[in-house]
């Protein structure tokens, strides 16, 4: 799994071209903040009043068509940071049905922005998948979204590395706990009458 964030965070240094446009500094993951460690949120802040705001970032997208989300990953706190003094949050929030792009944009600007994720990074990729990352570049982590047309619509998020205060609460609600099974392979030609394609024609940021 740690593998699959690893391929996660090279797409988006890619997007970027350069990791240290997002915090200035290169120390640390690029997902860290460019606050020093001491000055950052606290991972028991994050979970108390930043991923409220994932998690209804998450629920819009699932009333908007994606339906409920199967989780294909662990969640999981981790030691991090200069003699692991540090804590960081990993959840594969899951995967659920196509949406249109623009819905994702739309629900992250109202939602994910506010909550300090404002960073937004997106690229269009040639088999029509859409990625989009959006970054929180003082307290660090990301929340990174995929519309893959005909497949799914996946959500992941990391906080970043973080101080703590040792007790490192579980998040405030439930994260999906069924598996994610990948559809059959559909018949050429054809596509399912609920898979939603998507129309945005944005050029990437």
């Amino acid at each position: 799994m740690r593998l699959r964030y690893r391929l996660y965070a090279l797409s988006v240094c890619l997007v970027l071209a350069s990791c240290a446009s997002i915090t200035g500094k290169r120390s640390g993951t690029f997902w860290d903040g460019r606050k020093d460690f001491e000055k950052r949120q606290t991972l028991e802040a994050y979970k108390r009043d930043t991923l409220p705001a994932i998690e209804r970032f998450q629920t819009q997208l699932s009333q908007a068509g994606a339906g409920v989300f199967k989780r294909d990953g662990e969640v999981s706190d981790r030691s991090c940071g200069k003699n692991k003094s540090g804590r960081e949050y990993w959840n594969t929030g899951g995967r659920g049905k196509p949406i249109d792009i623009n819905l994702v944009i739309k629900y992250g600007k109202e939602i994910l922005i506010p909550a300090g994720f404002t960073v937004k990074k997106e690229r269009k990729y040639e088999n029509g998948d859409v990625t989009i990352f959006w970054l929180n570049p003082e307290d660090g982590g990301y929340v990174y979204t995929i519309v893959k047309p005909n497949i799914h619509t996946g959500i992941y998020y990391i906080s970043g590395c973080r101080p703590t205060d040792g007790s490192t609460t579980p998040p405030p609600s439930p994260t999906p706990t069924e598996r994610w099974t990948a559809p059959e392979p559909l018949t050429p030609g054809t596509a399912p009458p609920d898979a939603q394609t998507p129309t945005d024609t944005q050029t990437p940021s």
